[in-house]
């Protein structure tokens, strides 16, 4: 009976409700943070090393239960939902680090429909950590049940006196801890530009709220239309930039953005594999003007170089953690695609993958293409892993151009997915690995990423073999352009030492120009994605608008800058300095966010 007196007592009932929200907190961040760190003595460790954003971690989803808990007297129903909802997520996080080598982000609520079905097709493996954080959540759920059935009582208070002022401020504490400067100040590092590391170095939550900042693009402060008419004029007044007398007539172009196409020994010379895997390309090294190409993501975030490419736009201007063509296609916007069309071309973009995902199809439709091929419209393709392999995917561009090319001069957009990641997982695992040389010390799943990985460059090389061969034997000009969208995700990668250098290193990819007929040299080693599309028009000898003479300018100014970092056309590589690049923002805004002066007439 004494027990049931004090606990009946109105300072306990208090004391019970108080410590329930610390209690769901620890319990929330144990759940999220395994399913991010890979197992619970990371966990720990990240802990000790980052004490301050620890507290601001059990904070923050103190604050999420809060909101459920409002709308509830007792306790068994909104743990519930909340306890399930963090299992959701942390496993929904797993799952993707795991399978596509990132971490959700909030605006993966966007791709729910598409990712189901992805995983519907995969063979999600059997993993014992997720199941030791269900039966967490579950003896948690049955204490919460007893602890509720014994100790607690109703509030006789209406539920308006508790809940309100529980919801008000749990939601205003989880405003005042997405702001930036504090989480920095606290110890958060603001690296939103490489979301992996943002969730392993930052921890789940953290990392989290920080990607829940504003995500609006901004108006330079000097933004107007006099300020747009000064720079019409400095576009006028610079070197009309040269292009090739080749082809003698439109050319169709073809533009490939492979995944993940990059070059590993790049980053570390010590990754050498006993046979190269860009070796199919051989017989055509003389033809091919190659480049590097400078992307704003590393290891995902395929539709942001995209992007970039198509709408000469650097993600640098876009607040960190967005997705362009989720948060900004709500209506047509100017592409390289309008731009095509606007000299006569059919404009087509192909994705052997589901077309709702990334928003792609209301994306493209927005920006003036024609028609958008999925993957309901290939025939019996081939797998490699889990993603329609570049052989197929080389065969439908090959398919797309016979039935189009006598039409309109063609411009066709494709967009690979074989050498998507996983590397190191059993499915993804190939029968013919490309064998490393040694070098580099590596484990067994480092190896096994890298040989992988190896492997399906070698087949993306040989489908752009075939493709070339194919193409040149074609009378009417074509204007060919490959790049990769970003880097791999390396594990490896994190052992060496961090700087500038190694940055500009794994953020590039490798690209080239090929054409069936002659293409000047060109000295320009590396270029920003978003400086593609003059390039383009120039090798293709199609007029430049003024808006692509001026991002042209821009890249004789500056070789190539991303999110992260800059390369001077010295070979000075430096972490972006906002000074160096913010010059640039008052072309770009006004193109795609602004009135388009420059677009209109005198």
């Amino acid at each position: 009976m004494e027990r049931h007196s004090f606990t009946g007592s109105r300072p306990a009932q208090w004391g019970l409700r108080i410590a329930e929200f610390p209690a769901a907190g620890f319990f929330a961040f144990i759940i999220l943070e395994r399913c991010n760190l890979g197992g619970t003595e990371p966990v720990f460790i990240w802990m000790t090393g980052h004490r301050e954003l620890f507290l601001i971690e059990i904070a923050a989803l103190v604050c999420v239960y809060g909101l459920v808990r409002a709308f509830f007297r007792l306790p068994f129903i909104p743990f519930a939902i909340y306890g399930g909802a963090v299992n959701l997520i942390g496993t929904a996080n797993f799952y993707k680090l795991y399978y596509r080598s990132e971490p959700i982000i909030p605006f993966d609520i966007f791709n729910m429909t598409p990712a189901f079905t992805i995983a519907n097709r995969m063979g999600l493996v059997f993993n014992l950590g997720l199941i030791f954080n269900l039966v967490f959540f579950m003896i948690c759920l049955l204490l919460v049940f007893l602890i509720q059935k014994r100790l607690y009582k109703k509030n006789a208070a209406r539920r308006i006196w508790t809940g309100l002022p529980v919801f008000c401020v749990s939601a205003l504490c989880l405003i005042y801890m997405t702001s930036i400067p504090r989480l920095t100040a606290a110890g958060a590092v603001d690296i939103r530009y490489d979301q992996y590391n943002n969730y392993m170095v930052n921890g789940f939550t953290v990392a989290t709220l920080m990607n829940f900042t504003d995500n609006r693009v901004k108006a330079p402060h000097n933004y107007s239309a006099a300020a747009i008419g000064g720079l019409r004029e400095t576009i006028r007044g610079a070197e009309e930039p040269a292009a090739s007398g080749y082809p003698p007539k439109q050319p169709h172009i073809i533009v490939l953005q492979m995944e993940a196409y990059g070059d590993p020994g790049f980053i570390d010379p010590r990754v050498c594999y006993e046979e190269d895997p860009f070796g199919p390309l051989a017989p055509y090294a003389a033809e091919m003007r190659r480049f590097r190409a400078l992307t704003s993501v590393l290891g995902g975030g395929t539709a942001n170089t995209e992007y970039e490419f198509l709408t000469g736009y650097n993600m640098y201007f876009c607040p960190p953690g967005v997705i362009p063509f989720i948060h900004y296609m709500n209506s047509p916007k100017p592409s390289l695609a309008t731009d095509l069309s606007a000299l006569g071309y059919q404009t087509i973009v192909m994705h052997p993958h589901a077309g709702s995902f990334y928003n792609r199809a209301a994306a493209y439709a927005r920006m003036g293409f024609d028609r958008f091929i999925t993957q309901e419209e290939f025939d019996d393709p081939v797998y490699i892993g889990y993603y329609i392999s570049d052989g197929s995917f080389g065969r439908k561009v090959i398919e797309i151009f016979e039935e189009e090319k006598e039409r309109e001069p063609l411009f066709l957009y494709g967009i690979s997915i074989q050498n998507h990641g996983p590397y190191n997982s059993l499915e993804h695992r190939r029968d013919y690995p490309l064998t490393l040389k040694d070098g580099l010390i590596l484990n067994e799943t480092q190896r096994m990423e890298l040989e992988t990985y190896g492997a399906n460059i070698r087949d993306a090389s040989v489908m752009l073999a075939n493709l070339i061969r194919y193409l040149s034997m074609e009378e009417d000009p074509v204007l060919l352009l490959v790049y990769g969208d970003h880097q791999a995700a390396w594990s490896w990668v994190h052992e060496l030492p961090a700087c500038a250098d190694l940055d500009m290193r794994r953020y590039s990819s490798e690209g080239f120009f090929w054409a069936n007929y002659p293409l000047e040299d060109d000295e320009r080693p590396l270029i920003s994605v978003s400086g593609l599309g003059p390039l383009l028009m120039l090798r293709a000898a199609l007029p430049l608008s003024p808006y692509q003479k001026g991002i042209n300018l821009q890249f004789n100014e500056l070789l190539a800058y991303n999110v992260a970092i800059a390369e001077e056309n010295d070979g000075t590589v430096n972490y972006i300095r906002p000074e160096r690049v913010d010059g640039y923002r008052l072309l770009q805004y006004d193109r795609m966010f602004g009135k388009n002066y420059l677009g209109q007439p005198d």
